[in-house]
């Protein structure tokens, strides 16, 4: 999923720290970048599975930058270097 997918097919709250997406469903609550890390986690592409949770190891020092959400991973990660993701018994998409 593009970042021009997410603007297209979500309600973005551009107001908080971190963009949020403000319309009902899956990833209501959740920053911008839950449906991409989510989409491309569902393909196989998340550096660990434990069958709960998908984790993404990120560099944001540079090697990521051709990452379409990159300004806002920074600052939602501030000091952390990986991006958990799981989707709870409602069928909710949580990021850690």
């Amino acid at each position: 999923m593009t970042r021009q997918e997410t603007e297209r097919d979500y309600q973005i709250d551009y107001a908080r720290l971190t963009p949020t997406i403000v319309s009902p469903g899956k990833f209501e609550g959740e920053p911008i970048f839950a449906p991409y890390f989510w989409q491309i986690a569902l393909e196989g592409f998340a550096d660990s599975d434990n069958g709960k949770v998908f984790t993404f190891r990120l560099k944001l020092n540079g090697q990521d930058k051709d990452n379409p959400f990159h300004a806002e991973l920074k600052k939602w990660l501030g000091r952390k270097t990986s991006l958990k993701l799981c989707e709870d018994d409602q069928g909710f998409v949580r990021c850690f």
